[in-house]
């Protein structure tokens, strides 16, 4: 079998897991599942404090994916939330909890560096559980913006290489669509009488794209590359992060709690 990336190695995690539970319910050492559980932990804890998660939010030390998450709820699922928080949550959380939180939510940005997708997919997922957010529609509506951009970023690729002038924004994709239509057409009459059919498709294309004239395509997950934009990856990705950061736990030798 081989190592997952963020596992110490195969061996290891079956050895974690196979250590004695304390009558607590808390593994001996760190396992990919007590992360998670204690990073859904965190984001109750933090939505007990009455703390509000989002961009105007001033917390020392938290992940600053932290601050995305509100955005993802709008303003009426939000007051519904409060309410429930309310009703349900009236309890504040102690300050060994504010502790074990604040430790929990700081993890990503000690073991999972350079790893933006496996963080985020982590993080996300956690915050959905631990407050009850219909996962698939956050994601429909992050992957929406991430169309929306990536849409923006064509428009703008794809322009005339001169500015719109007096031609309104349709005219001006549509005549840049025109240009470079004609321009490939051009090539590929000059590239058919001069170059031998073997080479014809190489070269077409790499002077299409010395000319600009080939349509830019940008798919959403790459006008977001360090955002989850389905289930599939973000379950993939969340369980590669908690198994990084179990590792991370246990190499630094800190305390199971």
């Amino acid at each position: 079998m081989s190592a997952i990336p963020g596992f110490a190695g195969w061996a290891d995690d079956l050895k974690a897991r196979a250590e004695v539970v304390t009558d607590m319910g808390i593994p001996m050492a760190w396992t990919p599942e007590h992360v998670q559980a204690r990073l859904v932990e965190a984001f109750d804890i933090l939505a007990r404090s009455g703390t509000r998660v989002g961009p105007r939010q001033h917390a020392n030390g938290w992940p600053a994916m932290v601050h995305e998450f509100a955005d993802l709820v709008d303003a009426q699922a939000r007051a519904i939330a409060e309410k429930e928080r309310q009703q349900l949550r009236s309890a504040r959380p102690t300050a060994d909890e504010l502790s074990r939180m604040n430790e929990a939510l700081a993890w990503p940005l000690h073991h999972l560096d350079g790893r933006p997708l496996q963080s985020d997919a982590l993080m996300l997922w956690a915050y959905a559980t631990a407050l009850g957010r219909d996962m698939a529609a956050m994601l429909h509506a992050r992957k929406k913006r991430a169309m929306a951009l990536a849409d923006e970023m064509m428009k703008r690729r794809n322009a005339l290489p001169w500015g719109a002038g007096e031609h309104g924004a349709g005219d001006c994709r549509a005549m840049a669509d025109q240009w470079r239509s004609a321009l490939r057409r051009q090539i590929a009459r000059e590239v058919s009488a001069s170059v031998p059919a073997s080479e014809a498709q190489a070269v077409f294309r790499a002077r299409c794209e010395a000319s600009n004239c080939m349509p830019y395509r940008v798919k959403p997950h790459e006008a977001v590359p360090d955002r989850c934009l389905s289930r599939t990856n973000l379950d993939r990705q969340r369980k590669v992060a908690a198994a990084a950061v179990a590792s991370g736990l246990r190499r630094a030798g800190v305390a199971v709690r």
